[in-house]
């Protein structure tokens, strides 16, 4: 009975393993933005990658200030809706990464290099103009969330968001009108805080982005 109650013991522990804590993570890091992106361990940035490359936006990227970085579902969702648009019009068309290329041009990943250091602690409660190297209305803002009824902590939690303007910024509370064309677009960053060694800050906004359309 001992060796029995030793072994599920021992069992117990070593399938709670995953509970273990990594310690903080790092905010800094000795890797490029550009490195980064490109040897993420989850290969989350692939397609960002291919289309950085096509645009010879290397440097660029490097050099923002802040980087607002969509990942590869966000490019995915795009391509997709564009493929079932073509489909409309002909079950047998597609639309590929090259078609795109060929539609889009780099200013539409410029949208995304802002020309202000970004981060969000600081980030204003008011959706708040910021300038991006595509020289079109963006604007970021911080949201406090809903508290979870069974949360486990009182601090409150905050998420960073990247806006897309159209038609002028809209004003603070306003109630957003179904399909209307000139409301505003938000994208809600899943992790924010991040500081390549090339400078500037680094977001990445969430999988259920879709490039270029917010």
């Amino acid at each position: 009975m001992i060796c029995s109650l030793g072994l599920a013991y021992f069992t117990s522990c070593k399938k709670s393993s995953y509970l273990t804590d990594g310690g903080l993570s790092e905010a800094k890091s000795p890797l490029t933005t550009y490195e980064y992106l490109k040897q993420h361990k989850y290969h989350l940035f692939d397609t960002l990658i291919m289309v950085i490359d096509h645009y010879n936006m290397k440097d660029e990227v490097n050099g923002a200030a802040t980087f607002f970085a969509p990942t590869n579902y966000s490019i995915n969702n795009y391509i997709r809706l564009k493929r079932d648009s073509v489909r409309l019009i002909n079950e047998n068309n597609t639309y590929t990464l090259t078609n795109m290329y060929n539609d889009l041009k780099a200013d539409s990943l410029r949208i995304y290099l802002s020309k202000t250091r970004i981060a969000l602690t600081t980030a204003p409660l008011q959706p708040t103009l910021v300038a991006n190297a595509a020289n079109t209305q963006t604007a970021f803002q911080r949201i406090l969330q809903p508290k979870p009824g069974e949360s486990w902590s009182s601090s409150p939690i905050y998420y960073l968001y990247y806006i897309k303007v159209r038609g002028g910024l809209d004003p603070p509370n306003s109630t957003a009108q179904p399909n209307d064309p000139n409301i505003d677009l938000k994208a809600q960053c899943q992790t924010t805080g991040i500081e390549p060694s090339s400078g500037g800050m680094l977001h990445v906004l969430s999988n259920t982005h879709t490039f270029i359309r917010f």
